[in-house]
């Protein structure tokens, strides 16, 4: 029993630390304070925001001054992962902003030393309503 025991013990090690070494290696997820070219949306800041200005639905509350606060990592590719909200208005704003994100454009990477690298960005959106 002891030997059948140690047995499946080897073999589980040994699938564990095989699947180990087929795993990629994770890459440095640089702040963009730290890059020499940032992330970019497609044409600027301003661009970006004109964008989500057009895409979100504002709450019907009443002189609401808030903001949606979101992070992400834009990937070499361009592409957005890891979004998340740090901060939220509330009534769905914060949903409907990562969802704006998810659905848009790639971004321009950022790069460090002439290569493309991974960058964590934050992105504040306010959200304004009439009185």
């Amino acid at each position: 029993m002891k030997k059948t025991l140690l047995i499946v013990f080897h073999l589980f090690a040994a699938i564990v630390f095989a699947q180990d070494a087929e795993l990629p290696i994770e890459e440095t997820i640089y702040k963009d304070s730290l890059v020499d070219t940032k992330p970019e949306f497609p044409g600027g800041i301003d661009n970006c925001y004109k964008y989500f200005n057009g895409k979100i639905t504002k709450p019907k509350v009443p002189a609401l001054v808030d903001k949606v606060v979101l992070s992400f990592v834009v990937e070499k590719d361009g592409t957005l992962s890891d979004i998340r909200i740090i901060h939220d208005a509330g009534f769905g704003t914060g949903e409907q902003a990562v969802k704006i994100l998810e659905e848009g454009p790639k971004w321009i990477p950022g790069d460090k030393d002439g290569k493309r690298v991974r960058v964590f960005q934050t992105l504040p959106i306010a959200i304004l309503t009439e009185e």
